[in-house]
């Protein structure tokens, strides 16, 4: 060691050595008591402090298990809201698909049904075969048509391609036309409802 850190060291070591240890006197306890008497009880703690205090020690187990009642909580009102969708039992899966008409035509017009069949690639051979329901009928060249179903082949290019369908409503009524068309192992079903009015 240098000799200013030397003269240092002797000096903090005396210092250390003259410092005393003043044991408390015979009536410290009886005094002690005294001063904390007149002092009173403690001021009682808020409330905020007391609910943050019991956090603050339970925390490690009380926090997972608030994160996990409230998953289960949102999960039941979300649940409670948003209900569960589909078709009541008392309807028939057919009468759903008739509630929204796609086209509205009155009995005395000719109405024009635009199926568009897409095919991301040319297709040399598709096969088509359109389905009507009893109180609609084809109608061609002004006339209508003894049939209710109708089939063909055609090539399909790739991309749109819209065939025209011309019906005729007999009587009032929600119809569905169900198109369809097959090429190779592929099937694409198509589904119109037609409302026929009496106008």
């Amino acid at each position: 060691m240098s000799e200013p850190e030397d003269r240092e060291d002797r000096a903090l070591r005396e210092r250390l050595a003259a410092l005393r240890d003043d044991a408390p006197g015979p009536d410290f306890q009886a005094l002690l008591h005294r001063r904390l008497v007149e002092a009173g009880p403690p001021t009682p703690a808020s409330g905020w402090d007391a609910v943050r205090d019991f956090w603050r020690r339970r925390a490690p187990v009380l926090w997972p298990a608030v994160g996990i009642a409230m998953g289960v909580a949102t999960f039941l009102v979300l649940g409670a809201v948003r209900g569960t969708p589909g078709v009541p039992e008392t309807e028939a899966p057919g009468m759903a698909e008739l509630e929204r008409p796609g086209t509205q035509v009155p009995v005395s017009k000719v109405a024009v049904i635009k199926l568009d069949f897409t095919a991301d690639v040319a297709v040399e051979q598709a096969d088509f075969q359109v389905s009507l329901p009893e109180g609609l009928s084809f109608w061609a060249d002004g006339e209508e048509l003894p049939l209710r179903s109708y089939q063909w082949t055609q090539p399909l290019s790739a991309g749109s391609n819209v065939i025209p369908i011309a019906v005729r409503g007999q009587r009032p009524g929600r119809y569905l036309v169900t198109a369809l068309a097959r090429a190779g192992d592929q099937r694409i079903e198509h589904d119109v409802v037609l409302e026929v009015t009496g106008g």
